[in-house]
């Protein structure tokens, strides 16, 4: 019947054509899964606080509070590798915190 936002944009390939919104927003849904596997060993309370907000220039904001940011930092070099592994090339190139 009807598909989640979500589902579709999973779908969609990336390519050049692809309209820079639903690019953004496919790089969001996926770092929030990345995170999930990343941080599988913090409790799920604290990772639902971990929110993708803004993706620009190979830069990928995330927000959390400021003391899930510290840990996020520690696991920057990983959460990359997982997105762009997930992306299947390199499009995040850094992190970015910022403390909600």
């Amino acid at each position: 019947m009807f598909k989640p936002v979500g589902s579709l944009l999973q779908e969609v390939p990336l390519r050049a054509k692809t309209p820079k919104a639903i690019f953004a927003l496919q790089i969001r849904l996926t770092a929030k899964e990345s995170l999930k596997i990343i941080c599988s060993d913090l409790p799920k309370e604290i990772v639902d606080t971990i929110k993708p907000s803004v993706f620009k220039n190979g830069i990928l904001t995330i927000t959390a509070p400021q003391m899930v940011t510290s840990e996020l930092q520690m696991r920057s070099e990983g959460l990359i590798k997982e997105i762009n592994k997930s992306l299947g090339r390199k499009i995040v190139e850094r992190l970015r915190f910022k403390v909600a």
